[in-house]
């Protein structure tokens, strides 16, 4: 057995797919709940990276998301969201100031599964964010960003999901 031609396989199997291969839970009840505390958020995005920043609102909360994004003239729109969060935990911190957190190697660095995202997928990940009134409260941001976690299940996000769905989670990790 050419046991070196096996080893190459796989190494190079693992090198052009395997390193990109992430557990992803669609549940379509979950996608068409619609219990959230806003009629509607509005969605902009700016390509990961420095060069956006500044599109990125400095003055004001909200809620953000990670995803896999390419367009092209041949593939047909798609998008995979890995992660959801929120700017302005209980505080007034801005959206800007939380994309430049993800922007930091030393801050992406203590956080292993974000560090992957984000090495990972670099190339093609978008930075979305909706931006929120000062008339929601920071526990209202908190809820919402549960809420789209729940319904969204984002594969890098573990602990914003409702109680029930976490748990549900853990069962299959």
């Amino acid at each position: 057995m050419d046991l070196e031609s096996v080893v190459d396989f796989v190494n190079e199997a693992h090198d052009d797919i395997g390193r990109f291969k992430v557990e992803v839970t669609l549940s379509p009840d979950k996608l068409m709940a619609d219990a959230y505390g806003l009629d509607q958020l509005d969605w902009e995005s700016v390509l990961y990276g420095g060069a956006e920043v500044n599109n990125v609102p400095d003055d004001r909360r909200g809620v953000y998301a990670f995803a896999i994004c390419h367009e092209n003239n041949v593939l047909p729109p798609n998008c995979c969201v890995l992660y959801v969060g929120i700017a302005g935990r209980n505080s007034d911190r801005p959206l800007r100031a939380r994309y430049k957190d993800y922007l930091n190697a030393k801050k992406v660095l203590k956080r292993e599964r974000i560090a992957r995202m984000i090495g990972t997928w670099h190339k093609v990940l978008r930075f979305y964010f909706a931006p929120i009134g000062d008339d929601v409260s920071s526990d209202e941001l908190q809820m919402l960003e549960k809420q789209l976690n729940t319904a969204l299940l984002p594969v890098f996000s573990e602990g914003d999901l409702d109680a029930a769905t976490k748990r549900k989670r853990r069962a299959f990790r």
